[in-house]
């Protein structure tokens, strides 16, 4: 059976693909000790052939491959510098050939390798699932992720903390492997460790070479065998990965012979390349690769490799910001990113990141103040206003990213970003504030009034300034006891760890609470009262007695029947420094 299975699918692909398509040869032809060519480009635009012999064949997940239904042929190659470089990272696609027929994709290679030894993915497990590359992006369908409810991931936005990629991925860096994926270079200008930071969790190799698109080098040709580079983001600052076209049919191409990341559906440009050399290493050696020229879109991303339309054009989140320095002169950066739920919120982060980076001091005194929106088809546009008082580029990404992330991975509806606009002003000093002190006239207030609040202020070097807040009381207030917080917006939202007072059912609701949100360079007084209750999943339910709410629970969240805090009244002081500090005070509403 297993047999006639392979018959009717090596007859289907030779059906298939065009008559200008190589013969393939099916994997129950291959044994150890056969030999054969492939094709790839060392250097330049000229592609070049290498010789391999077949040592074994993994089948059904076994050996390094470690994926059930999948096999991987094991070859040990020759010629080129392979014997000086050992497989390299840039391959990934190269085209194997045995007696002229193609048998697969060079796809996979062994760290620390003393011999050039690396495996071939079948290219009928590329073709079953890479043969339906769309002629247009998917339709934009919301991305579910069960494990990370949207109060969650809100409350992250709304404290500028982006949520680990590691933890939306589930990929365990620490894992040991025996052979692996040839790693994709992921080609850009030195990466801080902070940046970094925001991509464990993906397996990118990361070189700190700066590549700019562009270059006027000699584009490989679009064969099975050439050189193409895939953009992550493009621009002011260029960062993509390289591998090569393992086949041609019509105006759709296959590549890699593994997967990006195996995300499926895709939309990013795709260009020609060019080698400018390999960068040998005793870890895992690497073409340097530059992209020439736009050719296509990238639109389908499986483990077996990655599928690819000439000719078609990849939609992309612009990103614009202007760099204010002191005053003195302003600097305009135009960015582009690959427009996907998890990766375009870590893009953002670390475009802003090295630009910051880059211009600006790395010692001394220095605060970012950033004023922008980001524009999203059918709804207002997000204002973005952050605050950062110290030399942490980090802070002000991380910020701009977390607010991506809400956005981008809420289960309502797929968002279209139509631009993000930011303008970030760097001083060279340390605008921070902190509240020293509060205090009212009276501790006792009617409802209807309005308590005066008093501030103080006190900067770094220990100057004072004082401000009143003008709370009112209304009239709904209950009689009882009261809590006068006075805060800056992280340190209000810390003091309240209530997820379930986040009330989202739609992506115009995350529009509307990240719109009010509160911000760090505002001081806040918020009088607030409990509320007594119990939450079901995140609704209220008023005058529950509290043995009747021990029962109801939350799911089974030991502390989802906390009494819940409602604000009663508020009042706002901005201020054009960051703020930190809380003070809390107890009141009698009469």
């Amino acid at each position: 059976m297993h047999t006639l299975i392979r018959h009717l699918a090596s007859l289907f692909l030779g059906v298939v693909l065009s008559a200008q398509a190589p013969v393939f040869m099916p994997l129950a032809d291959i044994h150890p000790g056969m030999k054969g060519q492939g094709r790839t480009v060392f250097q330049g635009g000229k592609i070049e052939k290498f010789n391999f012999e077949v040592l074994g064949i993994f089948r059904n997940g076994g050996g390094p491959l470690g994926a059930p239904g999948r096999s991987l042929i094991l070859v040990k190659a020759s010629g080129g510098p392979l014997a000086d470089t050992g497989i390299i990272a840039g391959m990934s696609g190269s085209p194997c050939y045995i007696d002229g027929k193609l048998v697969g994709a060079l796809s996979i290679g062994f760290p620390f390798e003393k011999e050039p030894i690396g495996g071939i993915t079948p290219i009928g497990e590329m073709i079953e699932q890479l043969q339906d590359i769309p002629d247009t992006p998917a339709i934009r369908t919301p991305l579910i992720l069960p494990k990370l409810q949207p109060p969650a991931v809100l409350k992250s936005a709304l404290m500028g903390q982006m949520i680990p990629v590691s933890q939306l991925t589930g990929f365990d860096v620490s894992a040991p492997t025996g052979g692996q994926l040839l790693p994709l270079p992921v080609f850009g200008p030195d990466l801080s460790s902070d940046v970094i930071a925001l991509w464990e969790g993906l397996p990118f190799h990361f070189m700190g070479t700066s590549l700019a698109s562009g270059s006027g080098g000699e584009a490989s040709p679009l064969e099975p065998g050439g050189m193409v580079a895939l953009s992550l983001v493009s621009g002011d600052l260029d960062m993509g990965t390289g591998g090569t076209i393992t086949y041609v049919s019509g105006k759709r191409l296959l590549l890699f012979g593994h997967q990006l990341l195996n995300l499926g559906a895709v939309d990013l440009p795709l260009w020609s390349a060019t080698v400018s050399g390999v960068l040998p290493s005793y870890n895992a050696s690497t073409k340097l690769a530059m992209p020439v020229a736009r050719i296509g879109a990238v639109r389908l991303d499986r483990s077996t490799g990655v599928g690819a339309l000439l000719g078609a054009e990849a939609k992309m989140v612009p990103l614009r910001v202007g760099l204010n320095l002191g005053g003195k002169r302003t600097l305009n950066f135009r960015f582009e990113l690959m427009d996907h739920p998890v990766l375009t919120p870590i893009l953002a982060a670390t475009v802003i990141t090295q630009t910051l980076n880059a211009h600006i001091r790395g010692l001394g005194f220095q605060s970012l103040a950033m004023q922008g929106n980001l524009k999203l088809a059918g709804y207002p546009p997000i204002q973005i206003e952050n605050m950062v008082a110290d030399l942490n580029s980090g802070r002000m990404a991380q910020y701009v990213g977390a607010l991506l992330q809400a956005v981008t991975m809420n289960p309502f509806e797929r968002p279209m970003i139509e631009g993000i606009s930011l303008t970030i002003k760097a001083e060279e000093r340390l605008d921070l504030t902190n509240i020293a002190g509060v205090r009212t006239l009276k501790a006792h207030v009617k409802r209807g009034e309005v308590l005066p609040v008093l501030v103080t202020l006190q900067n770094i070097q220990g100057v004072r300034e004082y401000a009143t807040f003008n709370v009112a009381v209304p009239p709904s207030a209950m009689p009882g006891k009261a809590t006068l917080l006075v805060g800056d917006g992280s340190s209000l939202l810390n003091a309240d760890p209530d997820q379930r007072a986040i009330d989202v059912n739609s992506l115009a609701d995350i529009v509307r609470i990240l719109n009010g949100a509160l911000r760090n360079n505002h001081a806040y007084s918020l009088l607030v009262q409990s509320q007594p209750g119990a939450g079901l999943r995140g609704s209220r339910i008023e005058g529950v007695p509290p043995t009747v709410a021990s029962l109801l629970g939350g799911d089974g969240d030991s502390t989802a029947n906390r009494l819940q805090r409602r604000i009663v009244g508020r009042a706002v002081l901005p201020l054009e420094r960051e703020v930190v500090g809380l003070v809390s005070l107890d009141l009698e509403i009469e």
